[in-house]
């Protein structure tokens, strides 16, 4: 069938262009993005192919379908963490963006006191939100930071808040909140992001108009934070809705100076966006797309990791707990 050899050519022409080209082009960078999803005519294909007994229809789709296994069956591998802490103790870190202007935070509440977290990055907190949770988490976090502006990134914390400032990475785009923790002794840096997603474009050449995708803004950024963390004496955590996909070129990027917990100790896909959407009276499907993380530097090895949902929120949160080991006994 040469619907089937022409989808299997295309897929690994695409899946070799990733590695072989340094700077990807923008509509490489949108088939990127859409992650497994690229892989879904398979469904389709494959049956078609056994049906038909076409035999070299059925080694494209089979090809097809190794490497998709490949790629995604260690999402599925029973994770066995980074490396083993050699200093003692843990600290367990949430993210979780909360969603458009909630008027009832109750249930964000109920959530993020349910996860039990050290640490709990915040975005999209709003004044409503902000509010709840300095009455009703105040016993359990007694170190906070709580903007008042809408939309703003926050933290949440059992360890003291040395400082704290607001930047922007790479000095483009939204800003970004850093903060010095007193992790019992330790000085830890936590950085809180929500960038704003790449720009999905229609291109226009002679003759066609194309989708494309623009990550630059979004490689940027994520490379000054993630050569900030990563040079960080001490532990360091990037937390937040970083708005890309793991099987982007800016978490190619954050993944080289970093470690992502949830690729070293969770398990499946890891999807975050979106739940909780609806048209009229239908509920969308969801969530479809892993764009919420928690990433650490050698300081730290994650021991566990899970996606929840729940809350109200449009995203899923993430929470991962980290054991503290000695920096100058590994590397990247």
């Amino acid at each position: 069938m040469p619907l089937c050899l022409a989808y299997a050519v295309g897929v690994f022409a695409f899946f070799s262009l990733r590695f072989l080209v340094p700077a990807w082009p923008p509509l490489l960078l949108l088939f990127a993005d859409l992650g497994p999803f690229l892989y879904a005519p398979l469904a389709l294909l494959l049956p078609l192919a056994l049906i038909s007994r076409a035999w070299p229809a059925i080694a494209a789709t089979l090809a097809v379908v190794l490497l998709f296994l490949v790629i995604y069956l260690p999402f599925f591998l029973p994770a066995a963490g980074t490396l083993p802490a050699t200093v003692g103790g843990s600290v367990t870190a949430m993210a979780f963006n909360l969603g458009p202007d909630v008027s009832q935070p109750a249930g964000l509440t109920a959530a993020i006191a349910a996860a039990g977290a050290d640490v709990v990055a915040l975005e999209e907190l709003y004044p409503a939100a902000a509010q709840a949770f300095a009455v009703a988490l105040a016993t359990r976090y007694p170190y906070r930071i709580l903007p008042s502006e809408p939309g703003a990134n926050g933290l949440l914390s059992r360890y003291p808040i040395r400082d704290h400032e607001s930047f922007r990475p790479a000095g483009v785009g939204r800003a970004a909140l850093h903060a010095t923790l007193d992790l019992d002794g330790d000085v830890a840096q936590v950085y809180v992001l929500h960038p704003e997603p790449p720009v999905i474009a229609l291109r226009p050449r002679p003759g066609v108009v194309r989708p494309a995708l623009y990550p630059a803004h979004l490689e940027a950024q994520l490379a000054d934070v993630g050569a900030r963390a990563a040079s960080a004496s001490g532990p360091a955590l990037v937390m937040g809705d970083l708005n890309m996909s793991d099987q982007s070129r800016p978490y190619v990027v954050l993944r080289s100076a970093l470690y992502d917990a949830f690729w070293e100790a969770g398990w499946g896909l890891g999807f975050t966006f979106p739940v909780n959407r609806r048209i009229g009276p239908l509920g969308l499907p969801g969530p479809l797309v892993r764009i919420d993380y928690i990433f650490y530097n050698d300081a730290l090895s994650a021991a566990q990791a899970y996606v929840g949902c729940g809350g109200g929120s449009d995203h899923c949160y993430v929470v991962a707990r980290l054991e503290r080991r000695e920096v100058a006994a590994v590397g990247r």
